[in-house]
């Protein structure tokens, strides 16, 4: 592990100091020509110099706020190219069910070859002790899962969500140390909403998504169970009061697109019925156990509401247009899926029709920027520094390098001790 790390920062520290003696090539000269004798004047270089070139050095280094930077410009050019996105799609990591990975981890650690019976076997605590002790091997074995499931699945002629014309993801790593996928995939020929009918749309969503409990084996059964979102402290995270993942989900008898009601032409009686239908569907949605097996009319018959005033009180609360899909009251709490990607990819994923382009775009981007505005003050008050010191051009870069390197050097070692610690 530390080799591998020592070599990257060596790796990086070059790419430095190539982009520092390229920097002017590559700059915008704006017809200007430079001669030999300018570069050898300070006063003629600190001119070159703008407040935010700096940064551009950093551009391909992975983490730093540049490469976040041209990630954020090749997604809205490929929106503006491609259209609006058809899926927005999130894939996580579950090394503890891969059979696969703990097989490899099993060579590679404990030179030991497991079963698939022995795999079965082991404790909870016994796989991830395995896996904590290589999570390069993890973290490789992901990067390659992603790389096979989009060619060989998403891409086949199979065409699991339609034929895809082109996509993009970024990795996250959460606070364990787990990789998780947030991706977009333009598919060809989907219907785009305000462009084709409602009807269009559910159709098209009905035939590649579902959060239904429909087959009974022993195999969806085990995998719809990791669907199940089960609220943890991460749902209240930023200061959200209730879930920020919405969850549980109001039951719906078909899918539907539903918008945002506009109460200004009620009167304040039927107002305030409306806004209290909503408190009471909010409640009982709280109070269901999980899996609780009864019927859409049930649900109805325990609110005392039609399915008219049942939707406008959901309407009620949406703050922009909502897809929901069919949803039984036992499957409030499951997250939509793809059956097929499913039982292919083996762990949690989310898939949601892309209604509000700019939305989800913005979703994927606060993602892509995550910790960035740390980073982002780090090498100002590098630069700020750099600046002060009595240095050439060329050392002022390297400083501004070796301090985004050594940020760097933090994050891996926390990602190092940090991952599988909370399993």
């Amino acid at each position: 592990m530390p080799n591998i790390f020592y070599k990257l920062k060596k790796l990086q520290i070059n790419q430095i100091q190539d982009s520092a003696s390229l920097a002017l090539r590559k700059c915008k000269t704006k017809g200007k020509k430079y001669a030999a004798g300018n570069l050898k004047s300070e006063n003629y270089l600190n001119k070159l110099v703008h407040l935010d070139e700096g940064f551009r050095v950093l551009r391909n280094l992975r983490s730093s706020p540049p490469y976040f930077e041209k990630c954020k410009k090749d997604l809205f050019a490929m929106i503006r190219q491609l259209g609006n996105p058809t899926w927005f799609c999130s894939f996580s990591a579950a090394e503890t069910r891969w059979t696969h990975l703990l097989k490899t981890l099993g060579r590679i650690v404990e030179k030991k070859e497991y079963m698939d019976e022995e795999i079965k076997q082991m404790t909870w605590e016994q796989k991830s002790d395995l896996i904590q002790k290589d999570p390069v091997t993890c973290a490789r074995n992901v990067e390659h899962m992603v790389q096979l499931f989009i060619r060989d699945v998403l891409k086949s002629n199979v065409a699991p969500i339609g034929e895809i014309a082109d996509y993009f993801y970024r990795v996250e790593f959460q606070q364990r140390g787990s990789p998780h996928i947030h991706g977009l995939f333009w598919v060809k020929e989907a219907p785009q909403y305000e462009k084709n009918s409602n009807e269009d749309i559910v159709k098209f969503v009905d035939k590649y998504i579902t959060c239904q409990k429909s087959d009974s084996s022993n195999e969806m059964e085990e995998l719809i169970n990791l669907q199940t979102h089960r609220h943890a402290k991460t749902c209240k995270k930023t200061g959200h009061n209730v879930c920020r993942f919405n969850f549980p989900v109001p039951p719906m008898p078909k899918t539907m697109i539903l918008t945002p009601f506009d109460c200004s032409c009620f009167d304040e009686q039927n107002k305030k019925i409306i806004k209290e239908n909503a408190e009471k569907i909010k409640e009982l949605l709280d109070n269901m156990k999980y899996g609780e097996e009864i019927s859409f009319e049930d649900f109805l018959n325990k609110l005392q509401l039609t399915q008219g005033s049942c939707i406008l009180a959901i309407r009620h609360t949406l703050k922009h247009d909502t897809l929901f899909l069919k949803r039984a009251p036992s499957e409030i709490r499951i997250n939509s899926y793809n059956t097929d990607l499913l039982k292919v990819w083996q762990a949690n994923m989310d898939m949601q029709y892309v209604l509000d382009p700019y939305a989800c775009a913005t979703y994927i981007l606060s993602y892509i920027s995550k910790g960035q505005r740390g980073m982002s003050r780090l090498l100002e008050k590098a630069c700020e520094e750099a600046k002060s010191g009595n240095k050439d051009i060329t050392n002022r870069v390297r400083l501004i390098g070796n301090k985004f390197l050594n940020a760097l050097k933090l994050v891996f070692k926390k990602l190092y001790i940090l991952y599988y610690k909370c399993q």
